[in-house]
């Protein structure tokens, strides 16, 4: 595959969060190869905060607005049809990529015949830019995930991707109706499409905070993480028999795939609706626990039911308030 710097660019969306964005730019203007950077702004009211910040980067970051909010996923397809380049990476506001993201990805792309989305490892970051976890390493400089892999769960979080925008385009881009799984619901069409490259280097930083501009936030307080990701392996299965697939959804091999995060669940179990508590806690006594404070939550929640696990949050959220730090990974 022949690809140029001239032939990527990369989309910046903001709505209204300012408090990371000259990170994000400083991510995507100061890479070693560089490239053509955008703004897409979705409504920011505070103007004259975000023209100071773009004042930094010149004629560097192009600024679009658009005439009226579209929403997360909107403002990105909106990016997507507008991208003058044939390939595009979206980054998000409060998220930054790896300064050679774009040099790896050129490196990589004379060994690959076809593919639809590039992705990479992920570092996340706490709220502060502290690091406290990375994705899995893989064996070699890259590899090729396959739809039926992908079907089973989203290998990377959003920031240091690469799409091809006229694919993206055409199977539909990002569901604006999406409460969550958006993202992966794309990335899988692209894997059905022409396929997925997975590469070794780190390309991304993917921030954590739960801030209630966050997309995503609504989902998990309300419990439906899990739930939404649940329904989006049956979705792929069900695209990929239509494709002619022989594959099936199999519970207890995305459970594996998926390894759902007590971390995640308590963040909010004080608050979540009983019947979404308990959905989540079954999920979670079907899983394996990965270390020992999940062993030991799974006993607790098996012996004591889903109030263990609201009195397990709410123990959480004192030890925070009291200025803990709490395990970032479990």
């Amino acid at each position: 595959m022949q690809l140029q710097s001239s032939d990527i660019s990369i989309a910046v969306t903001v709505y209204r969060r300012l408090d990371f964005l000259a990170e994000a730019l400083d991510s995507a203007v100061h890479q070693t190869v560089p490239v053509k950077v955008l703004l897409y702004d979705d409504g920011c009211q505070d103007l004259p905060r975000l023209q100071a910040i773009l004042a930094r980067y010149g004629d560097r970051v192009e600024y679009r607005r658009n005439a009226k909010g579209l929403g997360l996923f909107g403002n990105m397809n909106a990016s997507i049809a507008a991208s003058p380049t044939s390939w595009m990476s979206i980054l998000h506001d409060d998220d930054r990529l790896a300064s050679d993201f774009v040099e790896r990805i050129l490196e990589a792309a004379p060994q690959i015949d076809r593919c639809s989305l590039f992705c990479g490892r992920t570092t996340y970051l706490m709220p502060d830019g502290k690091a406290f976890h990375q994705t899995d390493p893989i064996n070699g400089p890259w590899r090729r995930l396959s739809p039926e892999q992908y079907a089973l769960r989203n290998w990377f979080p959003f920031p240091g991707q690469l799409f091809h925008a006229p694919t993206a385009h055409a199977v539909g881009g990002f569901p604006t109706h999406s409460i969550y799984t958006g993202d992966w619901e794309l990335w899988f069409r692209l894997a059905m499409a022409d396929g997925v490259v997975q590469l070794a280097a780190l390309t991304g930083f993917h921030r954590v905070h739960l801030g209630a501009d966050r997309g995503t936030t609504a989902a998990a307080k309300s419990g439906r993480k899990a739930a939404c990701c649940g329904m989006q392996v049956k979705r792929n299965f069900a695209r990929l028999r239509a494709a002619g697939s022989p594959a099936r959804f199999d519970r207890q091999q995305w459970l594996r795939e998926y390894r759902p995060m007590y971390r995640d669940l308590l963040i909010y179990a004080w608050t979540m609706p009983r019947w979404l508590l308990r959905y989540n806690r079954r999920l979670l006594l079907m899983a394996n626990p990965p270390g020992r404070i999940t062993h030991l939550l799974s006993f607790l929640s098996r012996v004591a039911g889903s109030p263990a696990l609201r009195l397990a949050g709410l123990a959480r959220l004192l030890g925070t308030r009291a200025g803990l730090r709490m395990p970032q990974t479990f």
